[in-house]
């Protein structure tokens, strides 16, 4: 069984590229790099697809990030709440 060549993420950028730019077909940049047309057709499509997200605000990181901070808080404050309870319930359960 062949193993699967595995290209980084710098090589797939300057193959998709070339390809973006005419310098050579997706046919002779497989050659070059040995390895199947479509495999670059389909980095091609995930770069068209990704790139307009380059350049927007990280707003929704920011409030991702609030998001969880908030949820920590509250998972703290139950954990302090829930220790109490058992504080509580275990002298009331000895007498």
């Amino acid at each position: 069984m062949k193993k699967r060549k595995q290209f980084g993420g710098d090589t797939k950028f300057h193959v998709v590229l070339r390809l973006l730019k005419g310098e050579a077909s997706a046919v002779e940049l497989a050659k070059e790099i040995d390895c199947h047309p479509t495999i670059i057709g389909t980095w091609k499509d995930r770069f068209l697809k990704y790139a307009p997200t380059l350049f927007e605000t990280p707003r929704d990181g920011n409030e991702k990030e609030r998001r969880i901070e908030d949820l920590e808080r509250m998972i703290g404050k139950l954990a302090v709440q829930n220790e109490f309870l058992k504080k509580v319930y275990g002298s009331l359960s000895r007498q």
